[in-house]
């Protein structure tokens, strides 16, 4: 029997995979790659709001909260990534140190005081090969900042996937300094264009 349904449009070029995930201090410049990860969701949220009338259509039916939650597991331990991530006054790193609990020369990570979190720019790049092309799509998230702590949930060592992710949170927020509609994220897709 045949399959009842195809594409849309352009039957099999719609089709979006895996993304590379990476941060920047703003999302026009230079972005650094977070490495493996796995679980990327990028979910976009928003507060309704209402004024009724007794006598009539609501006059106002709009959004007064917007914001953009991104999650995602990092599979690589690398504390370096996570100053920028966590905001860089919410924690101390070195890099290739003498370790005081390990014997050997460590990346040693300290947190623990109230500071401001700093913004980061989040960009998920999507590359597929479509119509014989090789086409991206691009998620950015202008304005994000981390809204959980570390989380360690070490794994078995008999395992059948014995790696320990480390899950992150974000909540982009509208960033005021850019054109209304345009302030919380952009989306940019090659696919059937």
């Amino acid at each position: 029997m045949p399959y009842q349904n195809t594409g849309a449009a352009h039957a099999g070029t719609h089709v979006l995979g895996s993304a590379i995930l990476s941060y920047g201090a703003t999302a026009g410049v230079a972005t650094t790659n977070l490495g493996l990860a796995r679980d990327v969701v990028v979910t976009e949220n928003w507060t309704r709001t209402t004024s009724q009338a007794d006598n009539g259509p609501d006059p106002i039916y709009g959004v007064t909260r917007q914001t953009v939650t991104v999650t995602f597991q990092l599979l690589e331990f690398y504390p370096p990534g996570w100053d920028a991530l966590r905001g860089i006054y919410f924690g101390v790193e070195t890099t290739a140190t003498a370790g005081s609990y390990v014997a050997g020369t460590a990346n040693v990570y300290k947190t623990g005081g109230l500071f401001e979190l700093d913004s980061v720019a989040l960009k998920l790049l999507n590359t597929s090969f479509a119509s014989a092309a090789t086409v991206q799509t691009a998620i950015v998230i202008n304005k994000a900042n981390i809204m959980e702590g570390l989380s360690f949930a070490f794994q078995s060592d008999n395992s059948d996937d014995p790696i320990l992710p480390i899950p992150f949170t974000f909540e982009g927020r509208v960033d005021t300094s850019l054109t209304a509609g345009t302030q919380l994220m952009t989306i940019e897709c090659e696919l059937g264009a």
